[in-house]
C-alpha cells in the first residue's frame, strides 16, 4: 500500500509540473516574439522608403558618385543676413520733411554673392540711400509702394554685384523694420 500511495503522488505531480512547464515556456515564447518584433519595428524595417546601400551604383551601372559629379551643383541652403544698421534718412513728403528707418535682411542661395554684398557693403549701403531717399512717401505707404520698393532694391543691390563680376545675385531683400514718420 505504501507502494500504490507513492504511485498515486507522482501520478498527481506530473501533471501539474507539465502544466506549469508549459505555461513557463509560451510565456517564455511570447517575450521572444515580443523582443524581435520591437527590435525589426525600431530598426526601421517597416519604413515607407528603403534606405540605399552606401556602394550602390546608378541604373547604367557607373558609380553612384562620378553621376553625382557630372550634374550641376545642387542649390545650395538659402542663407539670410542683415544689412546692418537700419538706413535712417529723410525723404519727400507732402510739405515738410519726413524721416524712415527702415531694417533689411538680404537672401540668397549663392556663397559668392554672400561674400561680395559683405565685401561691398558700402557701396551698397549707399545705393540703397540714394533710392530710398527718393520715395514719396504717398507711394511707401501703400502694400504696393512697398512691394515695389522691395523690388527696386533686389536690382539694385543686383545692379552692384554685376558691377564686380557676381553673376548670381541676391534672391530676395526682407524688409525686418518700417518706420516712417
Amino acid at each position: 500500500m505504501a507502494d500504490e500511495d507513492l504511485d498515486l503522488d507522482d501520478g498527481e505531480e506530473a501533471p501539474k509540473s507539465s502544466k506549469k512547464m508549459l505555461i513557463i515556456i509560451i510565456a517564455g515564447v511570447l517575450v521572444l516574439l515580443i523582443a524581435v518584433g520591437a527590435g525589426i519595428f525600431f530598426s526601421g524595417f517597416f519604413d515607407d522608403t528603403p534606405e540605399q546601400p552606401k556602394n550602390s551604383q546608378t541604373e547604367n551601372g557607373a558609380d553612384k558618385s562620378t553621376a553625382e559629379e557630372a550634374q550641376p551643383e545642387v542649390i545650395a541652403e538659402r542663407s539670410y543676413w542683415p544689412l546692418d544698421p537700419p538706413f535712417v534718412l529723410n525723404f519727400e513728403g507732402k510739405s515738410k520733411a519726413r524721416y524712415m528707418q527702415i531694417g533689411l535682411e538680404v537672401a540668397t542661395t549663392s556663397d559668392k554673392a554672400q561674400a561680395a554684398v559683405k565685401k561691398h557693403l558700402p557701396v551698397i549701403r549707399n545705393e540703397i540711400v540714394l533710392l530710398l531717399s527718393g520715395q514719396k512717401y504717398e507711394e511707401m505707404v501703400t502694400p504696393d509702394g512697398k512691394e515695389q520698393l522691395r523690388a527696386e532694391l533686389i536690382e539694385t543691390i543686383n545692379n552692384v554685384l554685376k558691377q564686380h563680376k557676381i553673376k548670381k545675385g541676391i534672391d530676395n531683400v526682407y524688409f525686418t523694420s518700417f518706420v516712417m514718420q
